[in-house]
């Protein structure tokens, strides 16, 4: 239909305001239809014509609970990928890997409790902050790839401190048996807990994902998923609960402004696009909404900030919901995304 979708009763109270003011148009045959349902669709087609799906925020997770990179633009190469290198790492605990078994030759989906992530120890995954580069030769060759993670501590008021202290660990290189062996290291120190960073089989594709949600291995038997949040559904969120909440608390790779709050669950089972000028844009099919789980009850940008139970607020304040908010999605066809593109609701 057009660039966002609002929901029908928007259009009905839309209609029923302008109903009494609004003289029926001359023609005989419009004279024919009833007027509520006539500005009904006119309220309808102004309201996607004047409503847009902008991107506002785009950012990958390297290593799965850890925190954002944000990023500017984005290019997805093939049907099937996702962001590169979004969570491509993970710290699998050691108790839980000889329970279950991790082969990196033939990864399959794994629960985040076996993880040490942000749903396991959220307020120590937040306490710290990274960057991530991927920085290719010109030979382009997998074993000249570099895969570059700094780690910093946040201060004691939770706030950033890349600008003013050096990193606690890093650069590293997570391409490396011995880049990863130092990031299980420092992490199995810092909790606690021995664990130990694992990722597929390397390779030049990012193949395998530590997602949190099981959708893209229902549809097409692949973890690889883009994650999207409504920024004005994080916005109605807030104001119901009094605080306010960054859409970075919900780990999103990309982050939407300008439709309707809730909009975002209505386009499940579609398809939207970003087109370029040549109408070869990024495709993406939305598959499923996000279920909300106790590891964003810590806000990621300032731990010290507390713990609020989300999924419950969710589904106290917005029982037809909650305790879902975001959507997932994956690649239909591949192409770049950056921050100020416009999403589009496809017609097919």
């Amino acid at each position: 239909f057009g660039p966002c979708h609002l929901p029908a009763p928007t259009f009905v109270y839309v209609a029923v305001r302008l109903l009494p003011r609004t003289p029926l148009l001359p023609l005989s045959r419009i004279r024919l239809i009833p007027r509520l349902l006539l500005l009904i669709v006119v309220a309808n087609a102004m309201s996607l014509s004047s409503e847009s799906m902008k991107v506002t925020d785009l950012a990958r997770y390297p290593v799965k609970g850890m925190g954002m990179t944000q990023l500017t633009s984005v290019y997805i190469e093939s049907p099937g990928e996702t962001f590169p290198d979004d969570r491509r790492f993970a710290l699998l605990k050691k108790d839980r890997a000889s329970k279950k078994g991790f082969d990196s030759s033939n990864p399959e989906w794994m629960h985040k409790e076996n993880f040490l992530c942000a749903f396991s120890a959220p307020g120590l995954m937040a306490k710290y902050e990274c960057q991530y580069q991927i920085l290719k030769s010109s030979s382009n060759s997998d074993q000249e790839t570099k895969r570059l993670l700094t780690i910093w501590e946040r201060g004691g008021d939770g706030k950033s401190q890349m600008e003013t202290t050096g990193p606690v660990l890093g650069p590293i290189d997570l391409a490396q048996d011995s880049g990863r062996n130092e990031l299980a290291s420092f992490f199995s120190s810092v909790s606690g807990e021995e664990v130990a960073c694992v990722s597929a089989a390397e390779s030049k594709k990012h193949t395998y994902q530590f997602g949190n949600t099981r959708s893209g291995v229902k549809a097409r038997g692949d973890t690889r998923t883009v994650h999207i949040i409504n920024a004005e559904t994080v916005k109605q969120f807030s104001d119901a609960i009094g605080i306010p909440l960054n859409p970075s608390r919900f780990r999103p790779n990309i982050v939407v402004a300008g439709m309707e709050p809730w909009a975002e669950f209505d386009l499940v089972g579609k398809s939207i696009a970003v087109k370029d000028e040549e109408d070869e844009g990024l495709v993406l099919d939305v598959l499923s909404t996000a279920v909300r789980c106790e590891g964003v009850g810590v806000d990621p940008l300032d731990a010290s900030a507390g713990v609020l139970p989300i999924p419950a607020l969710l589904s106290k304040h917005f029982p037809q919901y909650g305790p879902y908010l975001g959507i997932y999605a994956v690649v239909r066809e591949g192409g770049r995304l950056s921050i100020g593109d416009t999403l589009t609701l496809c017609k097919d």
